[in-house]
């Protein structure tokens, strides 16, 4: 019998590893959401914009099942220096805004803080309550709402388009529309600006804000009302530049510099006898010279050339020059 007590004494342990034993219980998790560490933010007429991205993990690097709760706080920043307990103290719980794809903006109304310099800083809460650390603080100087810039305009060139504005102020955005989102073009120190990223055949839609650096985070107008134009190519080409005329045997022998155009096409001569007008002698050419034979001696002759391009669009002629037909 004593035997048979230390046999399964012995076996015990075993039969403990065969029935997958794997230690102690582990305690459960805190499931504390990662910190927010993207929090921005600026003025926006009369509101403040604030945007953020929502933690998907905890610190124990577990995902969470569900968007954490968003504790969003705000006060003025503290005299002789910042201090967090001061801060929070002083702060009030704000709306916590919309989510949009893990993405959070909330749009708060700036009025209240007009000459203050606010502290922003966001906390979330997880499924068991307990909370992150703070966000990385924000700070904003709130100042009285900027002006929008007015009777914009939007005028085709060949060039590219020129946007052009009145208004207050010294920094503007321009932003730009092709049907969808807009997109920012260009940030101006000049109330025009010239967009030279265009395409032919498309429409554009323009709108302009005004910036200001406050010295804490910066601060912009309402968009301006648009400006809509479509860009058609009505644009000719150059004139043709270099224009000589040499008396040949019979003949007047034209040349004159090659256009640069990427969509130039063709030349067009035009010819005048003896200061009468000019007409077109002939029908477009692909080459940058021309041989008048049909002269009569002694005749003066003045020559000009203009320059076509692939939507048919015609350049004045050229300076002309004068000939006498040997």
């Amino acid at each position: 019998m004593k035997f048979r007590r230390k046999f399964l004494l012995f076996s015990l342990p075993l039969a403990l590893l065969r029935c997958g034993y794997t230690g102690d219980p582990l305690p459960p998790a805190l499931m504390i959401p990662q910190p927010v560490a993207d929090l921005s933010g600026f003025q926006l007429g009369d509101a403040v914009l604030l945007r953020f991205t929502l933690p998907e993990k905890t610190t124990e690097d577990l995902v969470l099942s569900q968007p954490p709760e968003i504790e969003l706080r705000a006060a003025p920043n503290p005299e002789g220096g910042f201090d967090m307990e001061r801060w929070l103290a002083a702060s009030e719980r704000l709306p916590a805004g919309e989510v949009r794809g893990g993405r959070v903006e909330a749009r708060l109304p700036a009025r209240p803080w007009t000459g203050k310099e606010m502290v922003f800083a966001v906390r979330t809460i997880g499924p068991r309550g307990r909370a992150s650390q703070w966000s990385n603080l924000l700070v904003l100087r709130i100042v009285p709402p900027l002006r929008p810039p007015s009777e914009l305009r939007a005028e085709a060139t060949a060039q590219g388009i020129v946007v052009s504005w009145q208004g207050d102020g010294s920094r503007w955005r321009v932003w730009r529309s092709e049907g969808k989102e807009p997109v920012l073009a260009a940030e101006t120190a000049e109330p025009r600006w010239l967009d030279t990223g265009v395409q032919f055949g498309a429409a554009y839609e323009y709108t302009v804000q005004q910036v200001a650096d406050t010295g804490a985070g910066l601060a912009l107008s309402e968009p301006s009302a648009p400006a809509r134009v479509r860009y058609e190519d009505v644009f000719p080409p150059a004139p043709p530049a270099g224009l000589r005329a040499i008396a040949g045997a019979g003949t007047i022998e034209l040349s004159w510099e090659r256009n640069t155009e990427p969509d130039f096409k063709a030349f067009q001569v035009w010819r005048a006898e003896n200061g009468g007008p000019l007409v077109r002698l002939g029908g477009p050419l692909a080459v940058s010279s021309f041989s008048d034979a049909g002269i009569v001696s002694g005749r003066r002759y003045r020559y000009a050339v203009s320059g076509i391009d692939e939507k048919g669009n015609e350049s004045r002629p050229c300076e002309p020059v004068e000939i006498v037909a040997p």
